[in-house]
């Protein structure tokens, strides 16, 4: 048995036998005398490789079909498949070697590119690469029928797509990342991933027994050990469909949405119960062809999806390309930090023509549901006003054309710290807010969410993007506007309830995760909720015979202000003064003029006998019971000389306050 102590990128228990993902040997150096065979032969591989990964997206909704569908368009991007081509016809190399050479080239382009924030598209094509050979090569052999823990050095999403999902009980992997694509399948499939040394991995054959247990990986572990984490893992799986089936139909009021990223997942969707579309993210339409959508393919995809939701709020969110969203008929200059470049609402505003495109199409879907739309990466007020006067412009065109249209709301991601610190103007302007909180995140810790190696420093929950999501919902509130988050923080269980007390009116997460996130949004509301509760009114008897003076007319400041809760006053007939509630004594002041009582509920009760006589050093008090007696309403507490208290020149005003 070895223990190991690796990073999580997605949390979790697990116990199952390894089933290592081998990539084999990279060297085939030998030409080839067929070279139309060879090429045939390459053909055959992408195709079982596309049928692989449209199967994958197929079975997998929001998040998780996206990474597939963008793993299609980067296996059939025109420059890899012509590199590959050329090295087999003009140099007679094997399909192997001519797909490992060009995803070298490939790779190397991106490399030297110089940015982080497409290391992860590097990382896709090396793994779409090792996929390819595979096929090439046969494929796999002996995936167990049964459930596993799969392990390998590194994993891409086309590489996922060679296994069941249903069969992975968790992932382990040499090299990974919290915000990776492989994290975030994951994280939508429910199995822990972790990964962080090659010197375990190394040590890992298939069938061995694993044990993946809060942060630890265990090797070979004892059958107690292993009995023990298969039984937490079932647990977990249990507790987990209980908190769903406990949600189902629960009242919360706090909005669950889902993401999606084609009509597709629709049906998915309505069957996870989502209140509605909290971000349709429409890239997928301009990244999956060699020329930009029509406004006839997008108004047809947006009015089927607005027509699907029956009414509910369907969030459409414009172009969000740029960065590692790139498209070769987009033609957009290369930037040494694209990040920080031209991106999302930057280049709609560029590139108008395509933009009022979208703009029309989305008007026009707008006439058969609910659809409201959304504009991403703002940071300032003026952007705004050029796509209201975009959609003004638009609706004047339709309205000439005869066509059907309405003006919907327009909302703004809120995902820099720019547009979080002026939420309050943009408020003025926007119809709703939705806090992008993976960008968020990476721009206000000046890290991109995959720098290798500095995945520490990489903290959505960090100090600073809570509070600029607290001054963003707290805008939103003062404007009368809801605030969403649509970002993976939005499912994550341990910081649900916080965000529900910064404010967040809404949460859109994945369409698997629809459910966990109801049941724990349910929860954090009713915890809120009791945490929150005011305390009900406390029914106090008189403690003393004699005419009721209301608290703002009680002669002492200490109680008419009250600092000291709420307080009534009696002025009294004679000197005798009772419990008001059943109660323990809780403390007796040394001058005896005095008496706290502690009720069931927690709350404190004191009554005062006399103002200022505290100078009176307990004269002309009597205590009948002592601290630690229990009490019933009426019972005698004390009596005091009421003509002793006047000649002092005392009021001999009973007080009770109930202490806050």
């Amino acid at each position: 048995m070895k223990e190991v102590v690796l990073k999580v990128a997605q949390a979790g228990c697990a116990a199952g036998e390894a089933y290592f993902l081998e990539t084999g040997e990279k060297t085939e150096t030998s030409e080839v005398t067929d070279r139309n065979a060879e090429l045939a032969r390459y053909d055959s591989a992408v195709s079982a490789l596309d049928r692989e990964l449209s199967e994958s997206a197929a079975d997998s909704d929001g998040e998780t079909a996206a990474i597939f569908e963008t793993e299609r368009i980067l296996l059939e991007d025109p420059k890899s498949a012509g590199m590959v081509r050329q090295f087999i016809e003009n140099d007679g190399m094997s399909s192997v070697s001519a797909v490992e050479k060009t995803g070298n080239v490939l790779a190397e382009e991106i490399r030297r590119n110089g940015t982080a924030v497409i290391s992860q598209r590097s990382g896709d094509l090396n793994g779409l690469t090792e996929r390819l050979v595979s096929l090439l090569r046969g494929g796999e052999k002996d995936i167990p029928a049964h459930p596993f823990i799969l392990v390998a050095q590194e994993l891409s999403p086309a590489q996922l797509s060679a296994v069941n999902p249903e069969q992975i009980l968790g992932i382990v992997t040499a090299k990974g990342s919290p915000a990776s694509h492989v994290s975030i399948i994951a994280g939508n499939l429910g199995v822990p991933y972790y990964y962080g040394s090659e010197e375990a991995i190394a040590e890992i054959r298939s069938g061995v027994r694993l044990v993946l247990d809060a942060g630890k990986l265990i090797l070979d572990p004892d059958d107690e050990m292993y009995r023990m984490a298969a039984e937490a893992m079932n647990a977990a799986k249990e507790e987990k469909h209980r908190k769903k089936a406990a949600a189902e139909g629960a009242g919360i009021r706090t909005r669950i949405f889902a993401n999606i990223s084609s009509p597709q997942d629709i049906p998915a969707l309505i069957a996870s119960g989502a209140d509605g579309i909290g971000l349709f993210r429409t890239e997928l339409l301009f990244l999956n062809g060699a020329a930009a959508p029509t406004e006839e393919d997008q108004f047809i995809a947006y009015r089927r999806v607005a027509e699907a939701m029956a009414g509910k709020d369907t969030v459409i969110r414009t172009m969000d390309l740029g960065s590692d969203k790139q498209s070769a008929w987009l033609s957009l200059p290369k930037e040494k930090n694209p990040a920080l470049g031209c991106r999302g609402l930057r280049i709609s505003l560029q590139k108008e023509a395509l933009f009022k495109t979208q703009l029309r199409a989305l008007l026009r879907a707008s006439a058969y549901g609910n659809v409201r739309v959304m504009i991403p990466m703002v940071t300032s007020g003026w952007e705004v006003d050029r796509v209201r006067e975009a959609m003004a412009a638009c609706a004047g065109e339709l309205s000439d054309e005869g066509l059907p249209y309405r003006l919907p709301p327009l909302g703004i991601m809120v995902e820099t710290p720019a547009a979080a610190v002026t939420a309050d103007h943009l408020a003025e302007k926007a119809d709703f807010f939705s806090i992008g909180t993976n960008d968020l995140t990476q721009y206000t810790l000046a890290l991109d969410r995959e720098a290798v190696g500095l995945e520490s420093y990489y903290d959505p929950c960090h100090e600073a993007v809570l509070r600029l999501i607290g001054m963003t919902a707290a805008a939103g509130h003062r404007h009368g506007i809801s605030t969403a988050i649509c970002g993976e923080l939005a499912a994550n269980p341990d910081i649900i309830e916080k965000l529900i007390e910064l404010g967040v009116d809404e949460l859109s997460v994945s369409v698997s995760k629809v459910s966990a996130t109801k049941a724990v949004a349910l929860e954090a509301e009713n915890r809120l909720s009791r945490k929150n509760r005011k305390p009900e009114p406390v029914s106090l008897a008189a403690p003393a015979d004699g005419k009721l003076v209301p608290m703002k007319d009680i002669p002492d400041p200490a109680f008419s202000s009250g600092i000291l809760g709420e307080c009534t006053g009696i002025d009294p007939e004679n000197g005798k003064i009772y419990a008001p509630c059943d109660g323990t004594v809780l403390f007796i002041a040394e001058t005896k003029h005095a008496v706290s009582l502690l009720m069931a509920d927690g709350r404190k009760i004191l009554i005062h006998a006399g103002i200022d006589t505290v100078q009176l050093r307990g004269d002309g008090f009597t205590i009948f019971v002592r601290e630690g007696d229990t009490v019933a309403v009426g019972d005698l507490l004390l009596e005091a000389d009421l003509e002793k208290i006047r000649k002092a020149g005392l009021s001999p005003m009973v007080i009770t306050a109930c202490c806050p």
